[in-house]
């Protein structure tokens, strides 16, 4: 008899609670009572859209208070917010046994980086924290490829141009290029608020905080939650990122670089018989055209390396707010479920 659970939404408001919990109904996630916490209070609803934002199953969901929640008897709770505020209620429910999953990487003490696809045995290893943390969408992504790969080849060092839409940011991003844009092309000044400088027609350099060799933090932490996943400590990934002005789909342009040659026919084989990615070949793939409306991760342009018979390169897309962490931390909680809880 199948065993129904009590789980929680710490940050609520969060634009992804809803493709969670769309994500959770269609996959039958088997859900005794969810309790939705809000937590910005700048995003604080009244009653009657508090009743409306958030739906399962066709109804409407109540927001919830932290200090009503008997957080013994919920067996989950996924951590959508990274506001104090939110990671001492996360905090206070792990104390009691519930488990996190972390889909924004509040706790910085917490290194268990899990992907239910790459190293699904995290979820036991961490179990004993009951701090799950969740990778970066992009990150997700590149590792599962790099996983896929090295089963059979051993790979020695890997190349990395990531090209990062406005979305990557969220929907502030997308607005603010959007408002760029019609600004520009009306005569009008831009004032840059959540870029450092103008976005639209324009191409930016990431300019997060310097934390290793130059490296910024979102170069730095997208290579260490790879090497963290495939547990590959020693494999050298070198990122390069810059935003583009372009509205929904990350690009990640790669070369790979194994020990010994690489069979081109063979990682197509591979790549074209899993289903988490979409090869296309013989056919011009952007963002526009398969990314902007698609929860596929595209992979095209694979080819060899015209350099050394040691390397491939080849070119992941895909439109990240529809994909990546949210798919990740439901199949974490299922995995959760079904063998450990």
């Amino acid at each position: 008899m199948q065993q129904f659970h009590n789980v929680a939404i710490i940050g609520a408001e969060s634009e992804q609670s809803q493709q969670l919990l769309s994500l959770l109904e269609q996959r039958e996630f088997p859900a005794a009572q969810i309790f939705p916490l809000n937590i910005d209070v700048a995003e604080e609803l009244d009653e009657e859209e508090q009743e409306s934002r958030l739906k399962w199953q066709g109804q409407s969901l109540e927001i919830a208070e932290a200090q009503l929640v008997n957080w013994s008897e919920v067996s989950v709770a996924w951590l959508l917010s990274s506001e104090e505020a939110a990671v001492d209620i996360a905090e206070q429910a792990r104390q009691l046994g519930c488990v996190i999953i972390d889909m924004v990487h509040a706790n910085k003490e917490a290194y268990s980086w899990v992907h239910a696809a790459v190293n699904p045995e995290q979820v036991a290893e961490g179990l004993s924290e009951r701090w799950l943390n969740c990778p970066s969408s992009l990150a997700g992504q590149l590792a599962l490829l790099l996983h896929i790969i090295q089963q059979d080849v051993e790979l020695e060092r890997v190349e990395v141009n990531a090209m990062l839409s406005a979305a990557n940011k969220g929907k502030p991003g997308v607005d603010e290029l959007a408002g760029q844009t019609a600004r520009l092309l009306n005569g009008l000044p831009v004032e840059p608020k959540l870029f450092a400088q103008q976005l639209a027609f324009n191409l930016l350099p990431e300019q997060g905080e310097e934390v290793l060799l130059g490296a910024n933090q979102f170069e730095a932490e997208l290579s260490e939650q790879c090497r963290a996943m495939l547990q590959s400590p020693e494999l050298s990934i070198n990122v390069s990122a810059q935003h583009v002005p372009v509205f929904y789909g990350d690009t990640l342009s790669l070369h790979l670089y194994g020990t010994y040659s690489l069979d081109l026919l063979s990682i197509k084989e591979w790549l074209t018989n899993h289903q988490a990615f979409e090869l296309v070949e013989d056919e011009l793939v952007t963002p526009v055209s398969n990314i902007a409306n698609s929860e596929s991760v595209v992979l095209s342009r694979l080819r060899q390396n015209p350099n050394t018979e040691n390397g491939v390169n080849l070119t992941l897309m895909a439109n990240n707010p529809q994909s990546g962490v949210v798919a990740n931390a439901a199949l974490i909680a299922e995995t959760l479920i079904k063998q450990y809880i």
